[in-house]
């Protein structure tokens, strides 16, 4: 699996997250409903070893009904205030969860964007 997991740079504050995640396939979830949840790790060793970060976690918009090809979701999670030390790695994870009358259902989508808010000093 690969990973995109960037170094921060320098010491700073992760003030805010957003995530934007754009569906590649059209379907349809009568009766039920899948919320796909963004959640920042980090590695401040660094190595291929993450956690998550408490508290910097987005929940998109639920997906329900019939889901268009493109159809997008987004979100921002602001007021946080997460120290970060230099060379310090953060992976933003996708997830979703599904309720309702289906249990199986698939969204194939592209995570399109995803950003942090950086206070730097």
């Amino acid at each position: 699996m690969l990973n995109y997991a960037f170094s921060v740079p320098r010491a700073g504050t992760i003030t805010a997250i957003s995530a934007y995640f754009s569906v590649t396939a059209a379907l349809s979830l009568i009766g039920s409903s899948v919320t796909v949840n963004a959640q920042l790790f980090s590695s401040s060793t660094p190595n291929n070893t993450f956690t998550a970060i408490p508290g910097a976690s987005v929940n998109l918009p639920p997906l329900t009904g019939v889901i268009s090809l493109g159809q997008t979701l987004n979100n921002i999670v602001s007021g946080l205030s997460i120290p970060v030390t230099p060379q310090t790695r953060l992976l933003l994870v996708l997830s979703a969860t599904s309720s309702g009358i289906s249990l199986a259902n698939v969204v194939e989508a592209t995570p399109a964007q995803e950003s942090q808010s950086h206070n730097l000093s």
